[in-house]
């Protein structure tokens, strides 16, 4: 609990960055249309926890437990405790960006997408698309079956939702997700769409982030929030980022909205740290720069674990060669650097709140950036494939011939 971050997570959970992107007008709303939400106060991690926050789980012997429970027991609502809460990403996913600012409803909704199994991001994201395109004209009454499939409809959320799963009707266009249902309902509605690879962004907004930004268009699996460490970690001086990892060279703060060559720098080396993370399957908000546990503690767990004296030089090729074994099996399957993008919206200026008028990532900066990020990778720049010296590097010179 000394650690503010972690302190800040057990407290409030990760709905506590709510507040902050309403407040500064960043928070994803009316399908990334505007980042003004004026009804955020509603979504925040203090009204969560006023009115329907029942207590807090975490996985075996965590001492954070940042996992919100909540519950909803009244006539013709009731939310089942056993489904868990809204996350941050849930309450924006289903919440704001649906045009929807009732916590109960987002509450229900994210318990049948956990019922179902299905992703809360991009159930969020296809139905908020499709709200969209019905307010736009590209989808009608008759499309729908008689559903107002209007922004701020909180019972045609849950409605949706149950189709999607079921595959009925609309539902089963939408079960698709929006890139391939954009498709399928053509006249412009690609417009209206925002993902990466395929896969629909998740509520961080890059323009406010652009290393996070990096990661959207480089994650090999399409755009991931959890693939590094997002910027405000390194903004400052004394962030807990320029503390706790020196040992990996990350030395000077870097702001958030910059997009030079050292935010290229810094996230290359993000990248290569959390992808360790994803193949030891180490929690994330356990260790720096999330949280209190250290670089060195992790090092001793590995060796507790499996009696490797390993090193943090030895993780980070182990974190390359995973990435490069994924961007090399991406090329097979007909990736390329074409697919290393953003969606337009960010390069677009923000519409509405305080941020009015602004925010606009230059494209032209950003294809530099990841020009710039590819030869750091050692990645050919114009291909964007493993150059052979790098594989060399890595031990993976024999990869090459067997996805051939």
């Amino acid at each position: 609990m000394d650690n503010p971050l972690s302190r800040g997570l057990r407290e409030l959970g990760t709905p506590a960055v709510v507040r902050g992107f309403y407040e500064a007008g960043c928070l994803p709303s009316y399908n990334w249309t505007t980042g003004y939400f004026k009804e955020g106060e509603n979504l925040t991690a203090e009204t969560l926890k006023k009115t329907i926050l029942k207590g807090t789980k975490g996985c075996f012997a965590c001492p954070i437990r940042y996992k919100r429970v909540v519950e909803v027991d009244e006539p013709g609502l009731k939310v089942d405790p056993a489904y868990g809460g809204t996350e941050y990403e849930t309450i924006v996913s289903l919440g704001s960006l649906c045009g929807i600012s009732d916590l109960k409803y987002i509450a229900k909704a994210n318990e049948l997408c956990n019922k179902y199994t299905m992703d809360t991001i991009s159930t969020g994201m296809v139905i908020a698309f499709a709200m969209q395109c019905y307010e736009e004209g590209f989808l009608t009454k008759e499309d729908t079956e008689g559903i107002e499939l209007t922004f701020g409809n909180k019972e045609t959320l849950l409605i949706l939702i149950e189709k999607i799963a079921h595959r009925e009707g609309l539902g089963d266009l939408l079960s698709q997700g929006s890139y391939l249902a954009a498709q399928k309902i053509g006249k412009g509605a690609e417009a209206f769409i925002h993902q990466v690879k395929g896969q629909e962004i998740p509520m961080h907004d890059p323009r406010v982030k652009t290393g996070v930004g990096l990661q959207y268009a480089l994650s090999d699996y399409g755009a991931d929030h959890m693939k590094a460490p997002h910027d405000s970690f390194f903004k400052e001086q004394d962030s807990v980022g320029i503390k706790e990892m020196k040992g990996l060279g990350i030395l000077e703060p870097v702001s958030p909205i910059d997009i030079g060559e050292k935010k290229v720098t810094l996230f290359k080396l993000l990248d290569i740290y959390w992808t360790v993370f994803d193949i030891l399957g180490v929690c994330d908000f356990g260790y720096v720069p999330r949280s209190v546990g250290t670089m060195e503690e992790l090092l001793e767990i590995i060796y507790a674990s499996t009696g490797w004296r390993t090193t943090w030089f030895e993780l980070m090729k182990l974190g390359e060669r995973s990435i490069n074994m994924a961007r090399i099996f991406n090329h097979r399957e007909g990736f390329t650097t074409k697919d290393d993008t953003l969606p337009e919206v960010f390069y677009q200026n923000f519409k509405g709140g305080h941020l009015d008028g602004q925010g606009a990532i230059n494209k032209e900066d950003f294809e530099k950036a990841l020009r710039l990020r590819y030869e750091l990778m050692g990645w050919d720049p114009d291909s964007g494939m493993v150059i052979p010296a790098k594989l060399i590097e890595i031990g993976l010179d024999w990869l090459p011939n067997e996805v051939k």
